[in-house]
């Protein structure tokens, strides 16, 4: 009798606890936010990605009643800021602007980084952004079908540059000789802008990157774009046909952008920032902006975004396995 008395105490006190820590994080997401929170973004101001935040922190900021503040970390290809999100108290006050190079391939070349993505909690999916397909003004070729065949023929293949080995363009690039069979011969850059203007020079036949990045050398008519990789075609050039288009039906690529924050951030402030991301999202001013500068408002639940970091996980991790993809 007296170690059932024993039991039913202790099985009081931990009941209590229970009700006290739900109690405690009820009243932490019903005052929650009562500070500015911090956006962390791995790459240096006036990127694509940081004026994704930007937009996105400012408008999300008057539906939570307070500040986002972006904070950029460059460095390590969004890792040096990853590495600060897997530090911070689980309070909802720090956020991170996740992509597949901090969340999926990164992790996969470097499998001893000092962060587990899979680890952090999903928020929101922000964006997703189609790659363009570019060549050299004087290639020989005018369509995707064209392109794969002269990189056939050619000797050694078509030359493709990337802003460096194990970048997303370089993983796109893989992908798409994975998918079509095409001939291409990697040349890795020390980011996309030398590479540009090496595909602007004709000292390279092939470029992938992101419609955002690329936008304004397409609009002064600098380069020529053959695809994109998204499952639809751009309004901004909605002439271009998509890979899948060119003969290549399952072949869809494409960069996203997600908001995580540290791992077993409490479930209330989970969706509460949710709501406010989702919110401006939704809203025309916001989409109008973002889709005017080649991002597609992807909104969806924290769900959406786990289940679309695992998909992209297991493509990336066959493409690297197939094209034999080291840092080493």
């Amino acid at each position: 009798m007296q170690g059932h008395s024993k039991f039913k105490a202790v099985r009081k006190i931990a009941a209590l606890c229970a009700g006290l820590l739900f109690a405690a994080g009820a009243a932490q997401a019903a005052s929650y936010p009562d500070k500015p929170i911090k956006l962390i973004v791995g790459f240096a101001p006036g990127g694509a990605s940081d004026t994704l935040a930007r937009l996105v922190a400012q408008q999300a900021s008057t539906r939570l009643g307070q500040q986002i503040i972006v904070e950029n970390q460059a460095g390590a290809g969004g890792s040096l800021a990853a590495r600060t999100l897997a530090r911070a108290e689980a309070n909802g006050y720090t956020v991170m602007l996740g992509s597949p190079g901090s969340m999926i391939i990164n992790p996969i070349l470097q499998p001893k980084l000092a962060y587990d993505p899979r680890k952090f909690t999903p928020i929101s999916p922000l964006a997703r952004i189609s790659y363009a397909l570019m060549v050299r003004q004087n290639l020989e070729a005018d369509s995707v079908a064209q392109l794969v065949e002269l990189s056939k023929s050619t000797p050694h293949g078509l030359t493709v540059g990337s802003a460096g080995i194990g970048s997303n363009t370089h993983l796109v690039a893989m992908s798409f000789v994975v998918g079509t069979g095409a001939q291409l011969r990697h040349i890795p850059y020390k980011g996309t802008a030398p590479a540009m203007a090496d595909l602007m020079a004709g000292n390279i036949d092939v470029l992938f990157d992101s419609v955002p990045v690329v936008l304004p050398q397409v609009q002064s008519g600098k380069i020529r774009i053959l695809a994109v990789t998204g499952a639809s075609r751009e309004t901004l050039f909605p002439d271009v046909p998509t890979i899948a288009d060119s003969g290549w039906p399952s072949f869809t690529a494409n960069n996203w952008f997600g908001i995580f924050a540290p791992p077993d951030t409490p479930a209330p402030v989970v969706h509460k920032l949710n709501e406010a991301f989702t919110a401006t999202l939704q809203d025309e001013s916001v989409r109008a902006n973002l889709e005017s500068s080649g991002n597609r408002p992807a909104p969806g639940t924290p769900q959406d975004l786990a289940k679309l970091v695992e998909t992209e996980r297991r493509d990336y991790e066959n493409t690297i396995k197939q094209t034999h993809i080291s840092l080493q």
